[in-house]
């Protein structure tokens, strides 16, 4: 295990890469010993979701990537969303007098895929002798038999949609359509899923999320209402082809909006959230490869150790911090909880803290720093908080751009708690100069949509903290009313705040008692 996991589990990333991406693909080793696989997500990814929807930081890529070394499948091609998105909205914005359908773009992306796929599926040993000239012959009649990857493959295809385009600007998706004969690709495919069945084989397609996914372009989200429209129709139970598509949650309200029948395109999609203790089993795992490399003789002491039991994960980080910590407001709080809090319960968020706690200073520690000083654990969260901050501003900011802008001139005028009054004053005052939306409702949306405000829950605060529900944990809007008071997420108060010395704010979940949010809304 060391010469695989050593490279990425450092004394300056105790916790490892928090994006897999970070993992070499041919680290398979790597990259199942640090992927968690005791969680209720991960059981959900059997079920095999078409669309893996997630928040920046969740682990979508992750995921994604477990077909490396689950064997749940026997074959995978990975595609570039942005290099397939870009290239069919371009054929879009060229037709500009014609009505596209959704079903006439599903069926686009359908071929296109499925070329790769056969592009693909031919190196291998699958295919007998006939139906491996059959997929050789249907790939030379469109273009893409002499391509070695599947970046190749989408490269030709762009080629001929130009060509296309430019003879028949007003018809073009229906010209490459035929050009890639309906029929014979029907018979194709049909031998290659033959095959497969016969075999007992599956392929699935890999689609990862993008940045940035340009939905004010309408060829864009057009050309995206027909790739939903595709994902939502695979998947099926007796399916050997399948295909997994990752979208960000931040968008899913806009997203929900494009898709021509989100039932459908939707009813096969996993959303991944995480409650403390499935980020807790993440951290332990990790944890354990770090003392495991670097302070062996120190795990020695805390054997039998199974981290993927949540008594042991919590024993395990008890071993190496400080049972309690006092707050810059000067109470007391138990330190995992602490930590937590200062997520908005992503794993890239509690792998970054973590991270930047347990990072060797200057790259000098002593032989046994254990349990780390309130200190550091202060100054670690200190150091990354506005760095995770500033990642939500960024996912949000399609639909969100003021948001970074309101925060600064508006959260420092309020304390951990407030009421809804005390809101409109600020709004008023100093957000509607900066705020790109029309009302205090639409001002209000986008502080609980980022995940900077919550409702605070009654009668649930203590002499010790205050409790607030935070839409991240929710599967829809929580409501506010007039009565409701409100509190401000530790993240942003931390950045934005007023140095006030309130109670701190515990965000649902983020305590490890608290119940499993997700059971109130499956």
């Amino acid at each position: 295990m060391t010469n695989s996991i050593q490279p990425y589990i450092t004394k300056d990333e105790p916790f490892g890469p928090i994006d897999s991406t970070d993992i070499d693909a041919k680290d398979v080793n790597a990259l199942e010993k640090l992927f968690e696989q005791h969680n209720r997500i991960y059981k959900h990814l059997h079920h095999r979701p078409s669309i893996i929807m997630g928040r920046k930081g969740s682990g979508k890529t992750s995921y994604l990537r477990t077909v490396f070394f689950d064997k749940k499948y026997d074959y995978f091609t990975e595609i570039r969303t942005a290099h397939v998105l870009a290239h069919i909205s371009k054929v879009i914005q060229g037709m500009t007098k014609d009505v596209v359908f959704p079903e006439t773009l599903s069926e686009l992306w359908e071929m296109i895929l499925w070329i790769c796929v056969l592009s693909e599926i031919r190196k291998y040993t699958l295919l007998p002798q006939d139906k491996l000239s059959l997929v050789s012959v249907y790939l030379e009649k469109v273009g893409v038999r002499d391509t070695s990857t599947v970046d190749d493959v989408l490269w030709k295809l762009a080629g001929i949609f130009d060509q296309v385009m430019a003879e028949h600007p007003n018809q073009g998706i229906t010209e490459i359509l035929r050009h890639f004969d309906r029929v014979t690709f029907d018979n194709t495919t049909l031998a290659v899923v033959d095959s497969l069945k016969s075999s007992d084989k599956k392929f699935v397609i890999l689609m990862d999320s993008l940045d940035d996914f340009q939905l004010d372009i309408e060829s864009v989200s057009n050309s995206l209402k027909g790739l939903l429209k595709f994902v939502g129709s695979m998947n099926k139970p007796r399916d050997v082809v399948d295909i997994r598509f990752c979208l960000p949650t931040e968008l899913y309200r806009r997203i929900i909006k494009i898709s021509s029948n989100p039932n459908k395109d939707f009813r096969r999609a996993l959303k991944l959230q995480w409650t403390a203790s499935e980020l807790i089993l993440i951290g332990a795992q990790r944890l354990r490869i770090y003392l495991e490399l670097y302070y062996p003789d120190y795990l020695k002491r805390l054997l039998p150790l199974d981290p993927t039991k949540r008594s042991d994960a919590i024993f395990l980080f008890n071993a190496v911090l400080p049972k309690s910590i006092t707050n810059y407001s000067g109470f007391q709080e138990e330190t995992i909880s602490y930590i937590l809090r200062h997520t908005q319960l992503l794993p890239r968020h509690f792998l970054m803290l973590l991270n930047s706690i347990f990072r060797s200073t200057n790259g000098l520690q002593s032989s046994n720093p254990f349990p780390v000083s309130e200190a550091r654990i202060i100054s670690g969260i200190r150091q990354v908080e506005e760095r995770i901050v500033t990642e939500i501003f960024v996912a949000f900011k399609l639909i969100h751009p003021s948001a970074e802008e309101v925060c600064k001139r508006c959260l420092p005028e309020l304390g951990h708690k407030f009421s809804v009054g005390e809101l409109h004053k600020i709004y008023t005052q100093r957000g509607k100069a900066v705020f790109d939306g029309e009302n205090l409702f639409e001002f209000q949306r986008m502080l609980m949509e980022i995940g900077a405000m919550g409702r605070v829950k009654p009668g649930k605060a203590t002499e010790v903290y205050i409790q607030g529900n935070f839409e991240y944990t929710v599967a829809h809007e929580i409501a506010i009313s007039h009565d409701d008071e409100l509190c401000i997420h530790p993240l942003f108060s931390g950045i934005f705040g007023n140095d006030t010395k309130d109670r701190p704010v515990y965000p649902y979940g983020s305590n490890l008692d608290d119940e499993d949010y997700r059971e109130n809304f499956e």
